[in-house]
């Protein structure tokens, strides 16, 4: 190619882009230009830098073998063809970039929306807020089943909810049921053959879960069995 033949034979002269730029009345940055490929000289200035270098054109054009002195046209004519070459390898960088500034939007994207996904991921993994209430505890059952119902001031799907009734003085060993939520109220139901009867108060703990978060509350105080009825004291009523 004439660049890198005109750089070649340059270092052989032992010039400087500068030196031969003053030999040819142009700025350094022109014979950058041509060195690198960025621009081809017209036929009169390729001769020129051959008189300069004090080589002939053919050698520049890389035709060594080529002893006859070119005449204009065949060397516009071997320009023109390396002009042709530069502008279809210009096309091919710009198409090269123009897929590399592709891909990169493309990534930019995905990155931009993975990141707003897992914005949203940790904004759904923070369901339960600071303070939790619940309202209308209440008890009620039949000779073999408890129900014990509340309302959840934060009712969600994903939320699970646990009821333990565990005695104050740690005589029985508790029990838990998970609560269902149907409707904003909350409902779970204990085997009664497996709470003692007795006069020994309970208390009722509400445990909350939700995709790894943990919170408990105490849903009564004191609750206790009364005959065939209960009596409970809660601190949302």
């Amino acid at each position: 190619m004439l660049n890198e033949n005109l750089v070649r034979v340059r270092k052989e002269r032992g010039l400087t882009q500068e030196a031969l730029a003053v030999k040819l009345n142009v700025v350094r940055q022109t014979i950058s230009k041509w060195e690198k490929g960025a621009a081809v000289p017209d036929a009169d200035t390729l001769c020129r830098i051959a008189d300069a270098l004090d080589v002939s054109v053919s050698v520049l054009l890389g035709d060594s073998e080529r002893e006859d002195k070119l005449d204009t046209a065949s060397i516009a004519k071997s320009l023109a063809h390396i002009n042709e070459q530069l502008a279809i390898r210009n096309r091919r960088a710009a198409n090269i970039w123009k897929a590399l500034f592709c891909i990169l939007l493309i990534a930019f994207g995905i990155y931009i929306g993975q990141t707003r996904f897992g914005n949203n991921e940790d904004v759904s993994d923070a369901l339960l807020p600071d303070n939790i209430e619940v309202s209308n505890v209440r008890f009620n059952g039949n000779t073999k089943e408890l129900f014990c119902s509340f309302v959840p001031s934060n009712g969600n799907d994903d939320i699970t909810y646990i009821v333990t009734i565990d005695s104050h003085d740690k005589s029985f060993p508790g029990a838990n049921a998970i609560a269902q939520y149907e409707n904003g109220i909350c409902t779970s139901t204990f085997d009664k053959n497996k709470l003692s009867e007795f006069t020994a108060e309970y208390s009722v703990v509400l445990n909350i879960k939700c995709k790894g978060e943990v919170r408990n509350l105490t849903l009564v105080e004191v609750f206790s069995f009364r005959g065939n009825g209960y009596s409970w004291r809660s601190k949302w009523d």
